[in-house]
């Protein structure tokens, strides 16, 4: 006998306290619709999901005693085979499947459970760094072979921009722990993240705890004001938010109706209601038209409450105006007044140019030239999923006489380690002295272009001390600084954005980060079809150094 419609108990993953709830109305409303990735999404969601393998079977390597779920079975049996696997006392259990929490509205598959203190916490592996160094702060890790057992390491820092979206998610299989008994309780509020991380050189996976009880950061309530939540905190208002938004979803009378209001904010570019929102927004909302410096939701949802919608009504907004910066600035506080002026002010610029139909415009006063040299060089870098360096492409040119252009390229495309890493970044730099010195000789000047700080942050941690010479002589020059002095970009300062704005275009018209990420795996070898790969990646850093002359000649004219 099948189940009406509605009548199946609301169950949200772990995704939807960290989206927006406009999707989870859509999702439970009468038409539900399904996101269909592009190349460049397809190809993030590839690594990731090739990653977690990896992850696995490295876990299960360092745990042979571990229990990886066999991830073809289905729902029913996938929660039988976790249950067993939690009642038998397993250390650690990886693909597990929980049983639903019907009455706390929630469903999920954490990746690892890790038993401790006599129940089980849980762990999610992440395609992303989840440590940065920082001299003042400790973090709470663990490694993959002794899971359970947490150290604290200083000099490391859990916090980074994953970190809230990642604990909401973690927060989420903790109440469903706590909801089946099968969470060690008070005093263990803690949850990992698995990603790509390492603090010391091994090839077992490190495991970067979270306190879900300590504060995360601040958020901003009408009732309470600025006030600090930890991450269950916040993970339980968001979760029960969109759980009162699904069941409004069902019982809207009439079909379509939206209980929640959209805002255009990064995540509608992944999301299968984009073009139903914007659609329902139209093109002159400003959060829907601002694609870069954009304003967060409660920002946006501050200015809707003041009658500022549309692009001209932000376009119009004095950011100092006194009786609009009582009523605004009070709303915004978890931003503080500084940096949410500064916001505002930025998008209310923004707003301006697209009013004006202007899309790229000079700052006045001017500030500073483009530096000209005899020999102009362009270099960029690309990078794999474990931060290191296999590629350092550079274009050379006599002055800006694009006939005498050539690219030259330095690849490892099987880096695997920091002695790998710093061979090729030596072989490197090695060339770049070379083609100094001989300009020198010849009384020619030298500059080096690179497109944001990436190529001279990893040339200093790769080389340290023995790249001074280049890194502290002023021949490297940062030409998106030099761009951001001169010029306002309405869509931001990405090469990718503001090379076409002077009239150059990629070859790839799918080039992107995500997708290099994957030709550089088809590029390994044995791999079938490496020798495309690897041609496909040169193409790629090739234009990405070629776009950076385009946009410095046009700059100049």
């Amino acid at each position: 006998m099948s189940v009406p419609v509605g009548a199946e108990p609301i169950l949200l993953g772990g995704y939807a306290a960290k989206q927006c709830p406009v999707r989870t109305f859509h999702d439970f409303g009468p038409r539900p619709m399904r996101w269909e990735p592009g190349p460049e999404d397809q190809a993030r969601l590839d690594a990731g999901i090739e990653f977690e393998a990896e992850v696995f079977a490295a876990l299960i390597a360092a745990n042979p005693s571990a229990v990886w779920v066999d991830p073809g079975l289905r729902r029913d049996a996938a929660v039988a085979a976790t249950v067993a696997a939690m009642d038998a006392g397993a250390a650690m259990i990886l693909g597990g499947w929980l049983p639903d929490d019907v009455g706390g509205a929630r469903k999920g598959r954490p990746d690892v459970l890790v038993a401790v203190g006599g129940g089980y916490l849980p762990a999610d592996v992440k395609h992303h760094h989840t440590l940065s160094v920082k001299r003042t702060t400790t973090a709470v890790v663990s490694q993959g072979d002794s899971a359970s057992v947490r150290v604290s390491v200083d000099g490391w820092s859990s916090a980074n921009t994953h970190r809230v979206s990642d604990g909401l998610q973690l927060a989420h299989y903790t109440r469903m722990l706590e909801a089946c008994g099968r969470h060690p309780g008070v005093g263990h509020q803690w949850a990992a993240v698995v990603g790509t991380s390492r603090v010391q050189h091994t090839e077992v996976p490190l495991f970067v705890w979270h306190d879900l009880n300590a504060p995360i950061g601040y958020t901003f309530s009408r009732r309470r004001g600025k006030a600090a939540r930890t991450l269950l905190e916040r993970y339980d208002h968001e979760h029960g938010f969109r759980v009162a938004v699904a069941a409004a979803a069902r019982s809207e009378a009439a079909p379509g109706a939206v209980s929640v209001a959209p805002v255009g904010q990064p995540e509608c570019r992944s999301c299968p209601y984009a073009s139903v929102c914007s659609d329902q927004m139209g093109p002159q909302n400003a959060s829907n038209a601002l694609t870069v410096g954009s304003l967060d939701t409660r920002e946006w949802l501050a200015l809707r409450s003041l009658g500022v919608a549309t692009l001209a009504e932000l376009a119009a907004v004095d950011p100092d105006a006194a009786g609009f910066a009582r009523r605004y600035y009070p709303e915004v506080t978890h931003r503080g007044a500084d940096h949410a002026r500064r916001r505002l002010a930025d998008a209310v610029e923004r707003a301006g140019m697209l009013c004006a139909g202007r899309y790229l415009q000079r700052r006045m006063p001017v500030a500073g030239e483009v530096p000209v040299a005899d020999v102009e060089v362009d270099i960029d870098i690309e990078w794999g999923g474990d931060g290191r360096v296999y590629l350092w492409g550079a274009r050379v040119r006599r002055g800006q006489d694009e006939a005498s252009a050539r690219f030259e390229a330095f690849a490892d495309w099987s880096v695997l380690d920091d002695g790998g890493e710093r061979a090729l970044a030596q072989r490197f730099a090695d060339w770049l002295r070379g083609l100094r010195d001989d300009a020198a000789r010849a009384g020619e000047t030298v500059r080096v272009f690179h497109w944001s700080p990436a190529e001279s942050s990893r040339l200093r941690r790769i080389l340290g001390a023995g790249a001074a010479d280049l890194l502290d002589s002023g021949v490297l020059v940062d030409l998106e600084r030099v761009f951001d002095a001169q010029f306002r970009s309405v869509h931001g300062n990405s090469v990718k954005v503001v090379a076409p704005l002077f009239g150059f275009a990629w070859r790839a018209g799918d080039a992107g980060g995500a997708l290099s990420q994957t030709r550089l795996e088809e590029s390994r070898v044995g791999r079938p079809g490496a020798l495309g790969a690897r041609r496909w990646l040169l193409d790629y850093n090739s234009d990405d150094t070629a776009a950076m002359a385009a946009v410095r000649d046009g700059m100049r004219g």
